[in-house]
């Protein structure tokens, strides 16, 4: 039977897929913690980090992962795979990338760049975007 929920184009049979994302390394980052909670903790605790804790989370068709924690750095280097299995081709038609700073109040968001799967796959080709 046709699942009706399919968009027009996509095969009813679909096979399972691996999305691999390599995940390099950040420049630019900024120096000052990019924490709205950075004044009151200071005040409160006594702890004042000007740089960033970052780390990538990547989010595709449902799923969330995250690359480690690079302590105290505005030029980390992670150098990890993310990999995704989900049917091809996917029904989500692009990756979200977000830098973020892990804080022990709230994780907050230093930029965040979307990737469209449309542009980058080819057929016989790897697709490849920097």
């Amino acid at each position: 039977s046709r699942n009706l929920l399919l968009p027009d184009g996509v095969p009813a049979e679909r096979q399972w897929a691996r999305f691999y994302i390599k995940i390099y390394r950040a420049e630019g980052l900024p120096r000052m913690n990019t924490s709205i909670m950075a004044n009151v903790k200071k005040a409160l605790i006594g702890e004042n980090k000007d740089l960033v804790d970052p780390y990538v989370q990547v989010a595709f068709a449902g799923q969330k992962v995250s690359t480690s924690i690079q302590k105290s750095s505005y030029e980390p280097l992670w150098n990890e795979q993310i990999i995704f299995t989900e049917m091809f081709p996917p029904l989500c038609k692009r990756i979200k990338i977000q830098i973020r700073d892990s804080d022990k109040v709230n994780d907050v968001a230093i930029g965040t760049h979307f990737i469209d799967l449309r542009k980058i796959s080819n057929e016989g080709d790897k697709g490849k975007v920097e």
